[in-house]
Protein backbone atom coordinates (compact mmCIF):
# COMPACT_ATOMS: atom_id res chain seq x y z
CA UNK A 1 0.00 0.00 0.00
CA UNK A 2 2.77 2.47 0.88
CA UNK A 3 4.25 2.08 -2.62
CA UNK A 4 1.19 3.89 -4.00
CA UNK A 5 0.83 6.37 -1.14
CA UNK A 6 -1.20 9.43 -2.22
CA UNK A 7 -1.40 8.16 -5.82
CA UNK A 8 -4.93 9.59 -5.96
CA UNK A 9 -3.50 13.10 -6.17
CA UNK A 10 -1.15 12.30 -9.07
CA UNK A 11 -1.73 12.44 -12.83
CA UNK A 12 -4.27 9.94 -14.12
CA UNK A 13 -1.70 8.07 -16.22
CA UNK A 14 0.34 7.49 -13.05
CA UNK A 15 -2.75 6.09 -11.31
CA UNK A 16 -3.43 3.31 -13.82
CA UNK A 17 -0.64 0.99 -12.50
CA UNK A 18 -2.32 1.19 -9.07
CA UNK A 19 -5.49 -0.34 -10.52
CA UNK A 20 -3.42 -3.01 -12.28
CA UNK A 21 -1.73 -4.03 -9.01
CA UNK A 22 -5.04 -3.97 -7.13
CA UNK A 23 -6.65 -6.31 -9.68
CA UNK A 24 -3.61 -8.58 -9.98
CA UNK A 25 -3.32 -9.02 -6.22
CA UNK A 26 -6.91 -10.26 -6.04
CA UNK A 27 -6.25 -12.76 -8.84
CA UNK A 28 -3.52 -14.52 -6.84
CA UNK A 29 -5.37 -14.54 -3.51
CA UNK A 30 -6.89 -18.04 -3.87
CA UNK A 31 -4.08 -19.70 -5.82
CA UNK A 32 -2.35 -20.82 -2.62
CA UNK A 33 -5.36 -22.96 -1.69
CA UNK A 34 -5.09 -25.21 -4.76
CA UNK A 35 -2.76 -27.78 -3.16
CA UNK A 36 -5.07 -27.96 -0.15
CA UNK A 37 -8.10 -28.46 -2.41
CA UNK A 38 -6.40 -31.35 -4.23
CA UNK A 39 -5.51 -32.97 -0.90
CA UNK A 40 -9.04 -32.54 0.43
CA UNK A 41 -10.42 -34.03 -2.79
CA UNK A 42 -8.46 -37.23 -2.13
CA UNK A 43 -10.13 -37.67 1.26
CA UNK A 44 -13.46 -36.77 -0.29
CA UNK A 45 -13.11 -39.53 -2.90
CA UNK A 46 -12.57 -42.14 -0.19
CA UNK A 47 -15.59 -40.91 1.74
CA UNK A 48 -17.94 -40.56 -1.24
CA UNK A 49 -16.95 -44.04 -2.40
CA UNK A 50 -18.49 -45.24 0.86
CA UNK A 51 -21.61 -43.15 0.10
CA UNK A 52 -21.10 -40.94 3.15
CA UNK A 53 -22.06 -37.77 1.22
CA UNK A 54 -22.23 -36.32 -2.30
CA UNK A 55 -19.50 -34.43 -4.16
CA UNK A 56 -21.39 -31.13 -4.14
CA UNK A 57 -21.05 -31.09 -0.33
CA UNK A 58 -17.30 -30.61 -0.66
CA UNK A 59 -17.79 -27.74 -3.11
CA UNK A 60 -20.25 -26.16 -0.67
CA UNK A 61 -17.87 -26.67 2.27
CA UNK A 62 -15.03 -25.09 0.29
CA UNK A 63 -17.24 -22.12 -0.56
CA UNK A 64 -18.41 -21.67 3.05
CA UNK A 65 -15.07 -22.27 4.85
CA UNK A 66 -12.04 -21.59 2.64
CA UNK A 67 -13.55 -18.78 0.56
CA UNK A 68 -14.43 -16.52 3.53
CA UNK A 69 -10.84 -16.77 4.78
CA UNK A 70 -9.54 -15.76 1.36
CA UNK A 71 -12.17 -12.98 1.15
CA UNK A 72 -10.95 -11.59 4.46
CA UNK A 73 -7.38 -11.47 3.17
CA UNK A 74 -8.43 -9.91 -0.13
CA UNK A 75 -10.64 -7.33 1.60
CA UNK A 76 -7.87 -6.25 3.97
CA UNK A 77 -5.48 -5.96 1.04
CA UNK A 78 -7.94 -3.75 -0.89
CA UNK A 79 -8.80 -1.57 2.11
CA UNK A 80 -5.16 -0.98 3.07
CA UNK A 81 -4.18 -0.13 -0.52
CA UNK A 82 -7.15 2.23 -0.86
CA UNK A 83 -6.36 4.01 2.41
CA UNK A 84 -2.79 4.64 1.29
CA UNK A 85 -3.87 5.72 -2.20
CA UNK A 86 -5.60 8.93 -1.14
CA UNK A 87 -8.55 8.44 -3.51
CA UNK A 88 -11.82 10.07 -2.32
CA UNK A 89 -14.11 7.86 -0.24
CA UNK A 90 -16.88 7.87 -2.87
CA UNK A 91 -14.68 5.73 -5.16
CA UNK A 92 -14.24 3.00 -2.56
CA UNK A 93 -17.48 1.16 -3.32
CA UNK A 94 -16.63 0.93 -7.03
CA UNK A 95 -13.01 -0.18 -6.56
CA UNK A 96 -13.80 -2.59 -3.73
CA UNK A 97 -16.77 -4.15 -5.52
CA UNK A 98 -15.00 -4.86 -8.80
CA UNK A 99 -11.82 -6.08 -7.12
CA UNK A 100 -13.79 -8.45 -4.91
CA UNK A 101 -15.78 -9.72 -7.90
CA UNK A 102 -12.63 -10.66 -9.79
CA UNK A 103 -11.45 -12.46 -6.66
CA UNK A 104 -14.59 -14.64 -6.87
CA UNK A 105 -13.91 -15.35 -10.56
CA UNK A 106 -10.40 -16.62 -9.92
CA UNK A 107 -11.38 -18.48 -6.76
CA UNK A 108 -13.94 -20.35 -8.87
CA UNK A 109 -11.38 -20.94 -11.65
CA UNK A 110 -8.75 -22.35 -9.29
CA UNK A 111 -11.33 -24.55 -7.54
CA UNK A 112 -12.42 -25.85 -10.95
CA UNK A 113 -8.86 -26.66 -12.04
CA UNK A 114 -8.14 -28.35 -8.68
CA UNK A 115 -11.21 -30.56 -9.17
CA UNK A 116 -9.95 -31.89 -12.53
CA UNK A 117 -6.15 -32.01 -12.05
CA UNK A 118 -4.76 -35.32 -10.76
CA UNK A 119 -2.26 -33.59 -8.47
CA UNK A 120 -1.34 -30.16 -7.09
CA UNK A 121 1.65 -29.69 -9.41
CA UNK A 122 -0.43 -30.20 -12.56
CA UNK A 123 -3.15 -27.96 -11.15
CA UNK A 124 -0.61 -25.13 -10.84
CA UNK A 125 0.71 -25.81 -14.35
CA UNK A 126 -2.79 -25.64 -15.85
CA UNK A 127 -3.94 -22.58 -13.89
CA UNK A 128 -0.83 -20.45 -14.45
CA UNK A 129 -1.14 -20.04 -18.27
CA UNK A 130 -4.83 -19.14 -17.94
CA UNK A 131 -4.02 -16.53 -15.32
CA UNK A 132 -1.14 -15.19 -17.39
CA UNK A 133 -3.23 -14.75 -20.55
CA UNK A 134 -5.98 -12.85 -18.73
CA UNK A 135 -3.40 -10.69 -16.94
CA UNK A 136 -1.78 -9.78 -20.26
CA UNK A 137 -5.09 -8.99 -21.98
CA UNK A 138 -6.29 -6.54 -19.35
CA UNK A 139 -6.21 -3.43 -21.54
CA UNK A 140 -3.16 -2.04 -19.74
CA UNK A 141 -0.35 -4.52 -20.48
CA UNK A 142 -1.82 -5.37 -23.90
CA UNK A 143 -4.24 -2.66 -24.97
CA UNK A 144 -7.44 -3.40 -26.87
CA UNK A 145 -6.63 -0.60 -29.32
CA UNK A 146 -3.16 -1.95 -30.06
CA UNK A 147 -3.76 -5.71 -30.03
CA UNK A 148 -3.80 -7.69 -33.30
CA UNK A 149 -7.29 -8.37 -34.64
CA UNK A 150 -7.05 -12.14 -34.13
CA UNK A 151 -6.42 -11.63 -30.38
CA UNK A 152 -9.17 -9.11 -29.65
CA UNK A 153 -11.75 -11.79 -28.83
CA UNK A 154 -9.80 -12.52 -25.62
CA UNK A 155 -10.74 -9.11 -24.22
CA UNK A 156 -14.41 -10.07 -24.36
CA UNK A 157 -13.87 -12.99 -21.93
CA UNK A 158 -11.02 -11.55 -19.85
CA UNK A 159 -12.22 -10.75 -16.30
CA UNK A 160 -9.11 -8.61 -15.82
CA UNK A 161 -10.06 -6.42 -18.78
CA UNK A 162 -13.64 -5.97 -17.61
CA UNK A 163 -12.52 -5.13 -14.07
CA UNK A 164 -9.86 -2.66 -15.21
CA UNK A 165 -12.27 -1.06 -17.68
CA UNK A 166 -15.01 -0.58 -15.09
CA UNK A 167 -12.63 0.88 -12.51
CA UNK A 168 -10.54 3.09 -14.80
CA UNK A 169 -13.47 4.63 -16.66
CA UNK A 170 -15.20 5.52 -13.38
CA UNK A 171 -12.10 7.32 -12.07
CA UNK A 172 -11.47 8.99 -15.44
CA UNK A 173 -14.92 10.59 -15.38
CA UNK A 174 -13.86 12.50 -12.27
CA UNK A 175 -10.48 13.50 -13.69
CA UNK A 176 -11.73 15.23 -16.84
CA UNK A 177 -11.04 15.31 -20.58
CA UNK A 178 -7.33 14.42 -20.43
CA UNK A 179 -8.07 11.27 -18.43
CA UNK A 180 -10.85 10.27 -20.83
CA UNK A 181 -8.43 10.64 -23.73
CA UNK A 182 -6.01 8.26 -22.00
CA UNK A 183 -8.84 5.81 -21.39
CA UNK A 184 -9.68 5.92 -25.10
CA UNK A 185 -6.05 5.24 -26.01
CA UNK A 186 -6.13 2.07 -23.90
CA UNK A 187 -9.34 1.00 -25.64
CA UNK A 188 -11.53 1.16 -22.54
CA UNK A 189 -15.17 2.20 -22.94
CA UNK A 190 -17.46 3.62 -20.28
CA UNK A 191 -20.95 2.27 -19.65
CA UNK A 192 -19.99 -1.41 -20.12
CA UNK A 193 -20.60 -2.46 -16.51
CA UNK A 194 -23.61 -4.65 -17.36
CA UNK A 195 -21.55 -6.60 -19.90
CA UNK A 196 -18.77 -6.96 -17.33
CA UNK A 197 -21.17 -8.30 -14.71
CA UNK A 198 -22.65 -10.83 -17.15
CA UNK A 199 -19.21 -12.11 -18.18
CA UNK A 200 -17.84 -12.36 -14.65
CA UNK A 201 -20.91 -13.77 -12.90
CA UNK A 202 -21.39 -16.16 -15.82
CA UNK A 203 -17.76 -17.28 -15.43
CA UNK A 204 -18.28 -17.93 -11.72
CA UNK A 205 -21.36 -20.07 -12.38
CA UNK A 206 -19.65 -22.05 -15.18
CA UNK A 207 -16.51 -22.72 -13.13
CA UNK A 208 -18.51 -23.82 -10.09
CA UNK A 209 -20.63 -26.20 -12.17
CA UNK A 210 -17.49 -27.61 -13.79
CA UNK A 211 -15.93 -27.99 -10.34
CA UNK A 212 -18.78 -30.25 -9.23
CA UNK A 213 -18.53 -32.25 -12.48
CA UNK A 214 -14.78 -32.67 -11.97
CA UNK A 215 -15.25 -33.78 -8.37
CA UNK A 216 -17.92 -36.30 -9.34
CA UNK A 217 -16.58 -37.88 -12.53
CA UNK A 218 -12.77 -37.51 -12.44
CA UNK A 219 -9.86 -38.79 -10.34
CA UNK A 220 -11.64 -41.81 -8.91
CA UNK A 221 -9.89 -43.92 -6.29
CA UNK A 222 -8.27 -47.04 -7.79
CA UNK A 223 -9.02 -50.05 -5.61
Amino acid sequence: GSVFQDIGSKMFLQQVPFFFILVTGSCFQSMGFMAQLVEERLYMKYETSEALYNEWVMALANFCVDVPVAILGASLQIIIAFKFSGFPAELFENLFGWTLLIFFVYDSLFSCVAAFAPDAQLAQLVATPMLTVFMLFNGFVVTKAGAPEWFKWIFAISPNFHTMQSMVTTVAEREGADANAIVGAFGYESGRETEALLVMIGSIVVFRVLQIIGLKFFNHIQR
